[in-house]
């Protein structure tokens, strides 16, 4: 009897032991978590701050290099990031930034290690769009870019007035499209709408500047961006030469249009033609230098 009571005193301090290993090996799986989870919520932080940064910068590469870097560093600022000159590659057709944190550890401190440096990158290509959004249904000739002032009707007597039928129901849905725009695609063809429509075109492009009326920044080629209804974005043609009546045209390309005011009496539109970046899908195919551009982030 004293034999067996001393084995149960036995067992009972084994168990004790047992119990104890568990409870460390526990602890340390916990601990670990603990470090990896905060590892892996900076990691996602950071990957965010620096895709911001070159999706913003990205925006103005296309019109200056130096104003995409400021750019890129601030937007990583705002979300709590320092980035450097070092961190950002800047070419003519991409932007890249690379940053990397050190994390301090909470429970592997115990084995040693202190700090874990995580690092993310991303990085924007940007290119001539090969499908825009919010296209003007007004066809411009490609020798008219970048120095073309004035959207006029030059050819009233065949017919065409530089618009194309994307919008359908005559007048009214040119109207429409030149307030709202639609889709269109480089090597797309597309009908061209006849007559002159000079009232519901004018009230059109009346409502795009008044829509801009608070808003300084669109008052200036300089300085507007693609957030300016007066900024519209135009389907481009090879020329109107030999274009009669309702006849079908090939879009090449796509350029960005800022309107500084319409001339009633002339029944014109005066403006410029702008390097812009706009919404939709990238490709390969351009115009030269003022294409509408577009971004996409590639890593």
């Amino acid at each position: 009897m004293k034999k067996f009571l001393r084995f149960l005193k036995n067992e009972s301090g084994v168990t004790a032991v047992f119990v104890g290993l568990l409870m460390v090996f526990f602890l340390g799986v916990t601990a670990i978590v603990i470090d990896v989870g905060r590892l892996y919520l900076e990691k996602s932080k950071l990957q965010k701050a620096v895709d911001a940064a070159v999706l913003g910068g990205g925006q103005v590469l296309v019109n200056n290099q130096s104003q995409a870097k400021t750019i890129a560093k601030d937007l990583a600022l705002n979300n709590t990031y320092t980035i450097t000159d070092s961190d950002i590659t800047v070419t003519s057709n991409y932007i890249k930034v690379t940053n990397e944190v050190s994390v301090p550890m909470t429970f592997a401190k115990v084995i040693g290690i202190n700090n874990v440096n995580v690092s993310a990158s991303a990085k924007v290509i940007v290119g001539p769009l090969k499908k825009g959004t919010g296209i003007t249904p007004i066809a411009i000739e490609k020798s008219a870019i970048p120095d073309g002032k004035q959207l006029k009707c030059d050819n009233p007597n065949k017919g065409n007035c530089g618009y194309l039928d994307l919008g359908g129901n005559g007048a009214s849905g040119l109207e429409d499209a030149i307030k709202n725009g639609t889709s269109v695609a480089i090597n797309d063809t597309a009908k061209t709408k006849t007559g002159q429509s000079w009232g519901p075109v004018e009230d059109a492009f009346q409502y795009l500047i008044d829509s801009d009326a608070d808003k300084p920044i669109c008052q200036s080629a300089a300085t507007a961006d693609r957030s300016c209804k007066r900024v519209i974005f135009c389907p481009v043609i090879d020329t109107w030469d030999g274009v009669n009546g309702k006849d079908t045209v090939k879009i090449i390309g796509l350029a960005a249009y800022w309107i500084e005011g319409i001339n009633k009496s002339d029944k014109e539109v005066k403006g410029q033609f702008i390097k812009m970046v706009g919404p939709g899908e990238i490709g390969d195919i351009g115009i030269g230098d003022y294409n509408l551009y577009g971004v996409k982030l590639v890593e």
